[in-house]
């Protein structure tokens, strides 16, 4: 279970609740079914009408499995000594390494290690299709955040729209008797709309999004360091000149520190 994102939430619906119970003399002005509805049931709308039901799904189920999914911690420098290790074996017996595969090991690395092996590509075709994986892969998750960062665009939308409906019904009714002493009730009303769109957009839809960006990153930088390692191994380079070059991808504070930089769901 990811702890931070299920932490995340709770506070939100905290901050949420205690917003509202605090501010509001009447809280049940917040219990505006019009606006709740519009907000939500409009951006479902649009949603649906911007991407198709199997994009949309997919977009659910990788919130299910990066956001709240179980996480792992990722440590660059363990990665890169890993690949060190199998370098080492493959400089003395390159057949050595079928037999030096972990479960544990990432896919990627599993997929760089088969590569090396069974088909016999030179260096350049080598780095083709590997430079091909990753670059397939950062597609695949810009199309997953993308679908989070437009989607998160449209509640404050159809938040200004409840609050442009509300006005107008507002003055419509400015003409009739008594109707200086609902103005107020009438104006908050309106606005609920928008407080609703604002709170879906800015502590639900964005924060996935950023979320879901993050851990994109940190992935595609582990995968761009294994596939520069694969590609040392088969040039049969030193060990020593493998590690070095790859710790050059982390910053200065993490080449000391084991390179921990948090947690990230393993991915195919």
């Amino acid at each position: 279970m990811n702890f931070a994102g299920l932490l995340g939430l709770i506070a939100a619906v905290g901050i949420s609740a205690f917003a509202i119970m605090d501010s509001a003399k009447n809280p049940k002005v917040f219990a505006d079914p019009h606006g709740i509805a519009l907000v939500i049931g409009g951006t479902i709308t649009v949603a649906l009408m911007s991407f198709n039901f199997k994009s949309l799904w997919s977009a659910l189920k990788i919130i299910a499995r990066k956001y709240f999914g179980r996480e792992r911690a990722i440590n660059y420098n363990e990665s890169i000594e890993r690949i060190v290790t199998l370098s080492e074996s493959y400089r003395k017996d390159p057949k050595s390494l079928q037999t030096m595969m972990k479960p544990t090991d990432h896919p990627f690395l599993k997929d760089g290690v088969h590569l090396l092996l069974d088909y016999g590509f030179n260096h350049e075709e080598l780095d083709e299709i590997l430079h091909n994986a990753v670059r397939g892969k950062k597609k695949r998750d810009a199309d997953e955040i993308k679908v989070w960062q437009t989607i998160s665009r449209f509640p404050p939308a159809f938040g200004l729209l409840g609050a442009t409906l509300g006005m107008i019904s507002l003055l419509q009714t400015l003409g009739e008797p008594g109707a200086q002493d609902r103005i107020g009730p009438a104006m908050a009303t309106a606005l609920v709309a928008t407080f609703y769109g604002l709170l879906t957009a800015n502590l639900v839809l964005l924060p996935i999004a950023e979320k879901l960006s993050s851990v994109s990153q940190a992935d595609l930088t582990l995968r761009e360091i294994i596939k520069e390692g694969v590609l040392l191994i088969h040039e049969k380079k030193h060990p020593m000149f493998i590690r070095e070059y790859l710790k050059s991808f982390l910053p200065p504070q993490q080449r000391q520190d084991g390179g921990d930089v948090g947690s990230l769901k393993k991915v195919a």
